[in-house]
């Protein structure tokens, strides 16, 4: 049969153990009557105590917990591409390409002709017909040298071709492609001119070639 009394010390010394499983060490106290008593504190004088020491307990285990970043799904992997270079556009490149008035072109760096003082007579001013030069009461009549004199006009009127007036060579604005064909043509005259230069000119022949040729460095070959 079970001893009651043994159940009873096995009942209270599991009970102690439960509620002292935080403690170091537990008390074992035998009373005068034989009641057996676990404690966490010293056993009274008059009672037969045994301290018992206890191991210690477990760490539990830790349960992983999954943070939020581990719902976030995972990053794509990156294939590293070479960068490709763009090419940049090409500046649009114009010039002003002038004429002079006997007919010779250049190139303006500053957009405008070259202006110059000439008399007006030159640009035809005043202006008389054929018809008005050689007819009429004062014409000369034949146009035969030697045969008469041509009369002059000493009048205010006649002084007004002698009087000077500023003028300036037109120009026209051009694309590269114009740009590169007159080059090519200047590039062409000057060394021309390069191959049939004194000796005393050739230095400025060649300062001209070497400039109109990295003038068109641009164009295309």
């Amino acid at each position: 049969m079970c001893n009651p009394r043994a159940a009873l010390v096995v009942l209270l010394f599991s009970a102690h153990l439960v509620a002292l499983a935080d403690a170091a060490s537990i008390y074992r106290c035998v009373g005068a009557d034989g009641v057996i008593r676990f404690q966490d504190q010293a056993c009274r004088s008059d009672e037969n105590s045994r301290r018992i020491e206890l191991p210690d307990a477990p760490a539990p285990a830790s349960v992983a917990v999954p943070s939020d970043e581990s719902k976030v799904p995972p990053a794509p992997a990156t294939v590293d591409v070479a960068p490709q270079r763009v090419p940049e556009p090409e500046p649009a490149v114009t010039a002003t390409l002038c004429t002079r008035e006997d007919g010779s072109r250049y190139l303006s760096d500053n957009g405008h002709g070259e202006q110059r003082a000439v008399p007006l007579g030159v640009l035809g001013i005043p202006r008389d017909s054929l018809a008005e030069a050689y007819g009429g009461r004062d014409g000369i009549g034949v146009s035969a040298p030697g045969l008469r004199e041509p009369p002059a006009d000493h009048s205010r009127h006649g002084r007004i071709g002698a009087l000077l007036t500023w003028v300036e060579d037109p120009c026209v604005q051009i694309n590269k492609s114009q740009l590169c064909e007159f080059l090519g043509m200047r590039i062409d005259e000057a060394e021309r001119a390069l191959r049939l230069a004194f000796s005393d000119s050739q230095a400025h022949r060649r300062n001209e070639l070497e400039a109109l040729r990295q003038r068109a460095s641009q164009c295309p070959r």
